[in-house]
């Protein structure tokens, strides 16, 4: 729990003499109050080295002996910046005291426009100038994440690192050395750069959130700047400008940017994102600031000189509640390197983040030249009291009804291992439980280890109380290593009762609940007994996926056995229907793209394809003799506001099939529905229990999810603060059964197929949300007199 806890807050969010440098250190404050300046920067005049201090206006600073004797400037904006020459026997302290900057500035011409628009497109003009012939930069990065709780620092987490920048290729992050109090352990520590914002950026990247920067080409569309005040710093104007939204619906930010004049380049920005910036539950509030300076070092480019965000993000959901988390996380970079060759192994991987194993267990930063910014009194108390016993889950824990459910040990590691009269077996022994008509109720257990390496071994069997039937089976499973092209086996045995139609959204232990409840039985079953053997190839860097599988089935029918009702109501269950017994021997090619992504009932909007044939003929030894030809289709685009962390999104979900030869019925197709007041995405809303079959049909489902869209235009905030959204919906389907082949199913079983008899259309709005997790889904059918209101799991993407 403590590594999730972690990760979810990152996501949203001893100094000493080194070997051929001298180390100066001290404060810088105001001259004339004796205030100490956080933040101030310190260069080393002529070089891309410097520092910033910290909150409490302290620094240190490492000067090569190369570079000595070195002039330091000491700069913050509204004050003469201060510079002062450092000899190599100078004294270790040096404070810098610094004059307020009181120079009498012209006054700034007031028009119908405000100048701070005009202010920013001469930055925007002049950054595209010098931005365009900045290629690649190299830093040396140092960086302190702290979180507290309302009354202390409960976690340090510090690194050193060497970041790199391609204006093609990204950012990456090579780390050097890291270190933490005594309650984090080395692999929880997320300090970083890479990942951090650089507000010079046309697009800038906030906790999933892809915001316009404030000096994006486009910016003016977005934004209202407005003069807040003209200040001073060694003789030149600074301008204080406002950052005020334009568009209510799009994530931006608000606060202050102080640009130089004449350069008309940011000096530092002080900026918060607004309030479009929200997340689904967990996260219940996000409230961060980030500031962030910049220096040319005397030269053409404007680079980051420190990074800071501080706030507090609260997590729960109903029922479970965690105290606020104050976060704060401080980084600088020094050194720059501008427009040098960058290794090519650094873009060989993916991975933004690497681990220079060569240094990172060495104990001591001072084999690095770059300097920690020093630790303040409270940072400093925290690391020598924290210690092991002090963890997260301590230090945050959580109140509410669900309180009591968190396991504290949750995140300790376990082995996978099963104890069965006394002794450890390799794998895991897990329930299978089901209730419907004609098992009545089911009891069994199913054990999975992987006694060799890529090898998957499986073992089930359970016992069925209405039909007195045993099921059993088990199979192996092999999964090459993951290359480009990963190998796929399988084999498989299996005895049991199982569904007389494949679904793609619902499983027989779904339907349980509604079936105990006494309402009708989605699925019909059969009894079969099936040896499969498959092979098959994929394809890992595409996802694309080719596999063959040979099935021998000898399938008989079931009967209903069971009508129970926990109610006590006097409910006829319908039929089980006859099947076409006898032995079906097939084989099945399957290919498509993410085959093997599993369904989620719509929580998470997916991309899978998945084409089928299957063949059954006497030449196999089967007693039927058919073709069947089926394809499905999921697919998620967003639509609208693609820069918020959940756009609207557009999810379509596409199913069909035909035959040729002649079809048995437990090989007919399905349209799935509503399976009870449940109703996932992927399955019509506007009839329920029973799915449509057919030996052909076709189906459309699509949802378009506004978010909380509608009600941000309608100004109802709290609803918004409540994350309710608005999503549209339809569907579309027909099956199609011929006439001789119903009235041969009728006069044999007695069943009459449920097709659509005619095209079932529906359409409908769901409100989501509600509850921070469900969602109430009102369907109207279109092809008949038909209204149902049915319920679902809120949609996150």
């Amino acid at each position: 729990m403590q590594k999730i806890f972690l990760s979810l807050v990152v996501f949203l969010t001893v100094t000493g003499s080194v070997l051929g440098q001298k180390v100066i250190e001290g404060t810088v404050s105001d001259a004339e109050t004796d205030v100490t300046l956080p933040a101030a920067n310190i260069v080393i005049a002529g070089t891309y080295r410097g520092t910033i201090t910290n909150a409490n206006g302290t620094y240190s600073l490492s000067i090569p002996d190369s570079l000595l004797p070195g002039t330091i400037s000491v700069r913050f904006i509204g004050y003469q910046s201060e510079e002062r020459v450092i000899e190599a026997k100078a004294a270790r302290r040096q404070d810098f005291e610094l004059q307020e900057s009181v120079t009498e500035l012209e006054e700034l011409v007031v028009t119908d426009r405000d100048p701070g628009l005009t202010i920013m497109e001469k930055v925007i003009e002049r950054k595209k100038q010098w931005r365009d012939s900045l290629k690649t930069y190299k830093a040396e990065a140092y960086s302190r994440q702290n979180l507290s709780n309302d009354t202390s620092i409960v976690s340090i987490t510090e690194s050193v690192s060497t970041v790199f920048w391609d204006d093609q290729k990204g950012p990456r992050e090579v780390l050097q050395w890291r270190d933490q109090t005594a309650n984090i352990e080395a692999d929880q520590n997320f300090a970083g750069v890479s990942y951090l914002p650089n507000f010079y950026d046309d697009n800038v990247r906030i906790a999933g959130f892809n915001m316009v920067g404030v000096t994006h080409p486009d910016a003016l569309d977005y934004y209202d700047f407005e003069v807040m005040e003209q200040l001073t710093m060694d003789g030149r104007a600074v301008y204080r400008i406002e950052v005020i939204p334009e568009r209510n619906l799009q994530p931006l930010f608000m606060g202050e940017v102080f640009v130089l004049d004449e350069e008309f380049a940011l000096l530092e920005v002080k900026l918060k994102p607004n309030d479009v910036v929200r997340f689904p539950p967990p996260v219940q509030e996000f409230d961060l600031s980030y500031s962030q300076q910049y220096s040319n070092y005397g030269g053409d480019f404007w680079l980051p000189v420190d990074v800071r965000i501080e706030g507090t993000v609260k997590i729960g959901v109903i029922g479970l509640r965690f105290p606020p988390l104050q976060f704060k996380q401080m980084a600088k970079l020094t050194d720059y390197e501008v427009n040098i060759p960058l290794p090519d192994s650094l873009y060989n991987k993916d991975e933004l983040f690497a681990v220079d194993s060569t240094s990172i267990g060495q104990d001591s930063i001072n084999t690095r030249a770059v300097q920690r910014v020093p630790l303040s009194t409270e940072e400093q108390q925290a690391y020598a009291t924290l210690d092991s016993t002090e963890t997260l889950e301590d230090q945050f824990q959580p109140t509410g009804f669900f309180a009591r459910f968190v396991d504290d040990d949750s995140d300790s590691e376990t082995d996978s291992t099963t104890s069965v009269g006394g002794t450890s077996l390799p794998g895991e022994i897990s329930p299978r439980v089901r209730y419907n008509r004609v098992d009545g109720l089911f009891g069994g257990l199913k054990y999975a280890a992987e006694p060799l390496e890529n090898i998957q071994l499986s073992v089930n069997g359970g016992y069925s109380t209405a039909n007195k039937k045993w099921s059993y089976g088990g199979g192996l499973k092999f999964r090459g290593d993951k290359k480009r092209f990963q190998p796929l086996l399988g084999l498989s045995y299996n005895h049991k009762t199982a569904p007389r139609y494949d679904s793609q959204i619902i499983t027989p232990l779904l339907t349980s609940v509604s079936n105990v409840l006494g309402y009708e039985n989605y699925f019909d079953y059969l009894r079969t007994e099936t040896f499969s053997a498959s092979a098959g190839v994929r394809d890992d860097r595409t996802e694309l996926s080719l596999n063959v599988r040979y099935k021998s089935s000898d399938q008989s029918s079931l009967q209903t056995n069971t009508a129970y009702d926990i109610l006590g109501r006097d409910n006829s269950p319908r039929i089980n229907p006859a099947i076409n017994e006898g032995r079906l021997n097939a084989l099945k090619l399957t290919a498509g793209y993410n085959i093997d992504g599993g369904y989620n009932f719509g929580v998470i909007g997916r991309k899978r394809i998945a084409f089928n044939i299957a063949y059954s003929d006497a030449s196999l030894g089967s007693d039927f003799n058919f073709t069947t030809y089926t394809g499905h289709i999921d697919w998620s685009f967003d639509t609208f506001f693609k820069r918020r962390f959940f756009p609207n999104t557009l999810n379509i979900s596409l199913d069909g099939g035909t035959f040729s030869g002649t079809l048995p019925l437990q090989s007919f197709g399905i349209v799935d529905v509503a399976p009870s007041l449940f109703s996932p995405f992927g399955g019509l809303r506007g009839t329920r229990f029973r799915p449509y079959e057919g030996e052909q049909f076709a189906a459309l489902n699509f949802e378009h999810n506004f978010r909380t869209i509608p009600f941000e235009l309608l100004g109802l905030r709290p609803l918004v603060q409540r994350d309710l959204g608005i999503i549209v919906f339809g569907g579309a389907a027909k099956t199609w059964v011929s006439d001789e082949r119903g009235r041969q199913i009728f006069n044999r079983a007695g069943y009459t197929p449920n097709t659509t008899d005619g095209t079932h259309l529906e359409t409908g709005v769901s409100l989501t949300g509600i509850l921070d997790i469900l969602r109430v889904d009102f369907t109207a059918r279109l092809d008949e007199p038909a209204f149902l209101i049915g319920v679902g799991i809120t949609r996150f993407r």
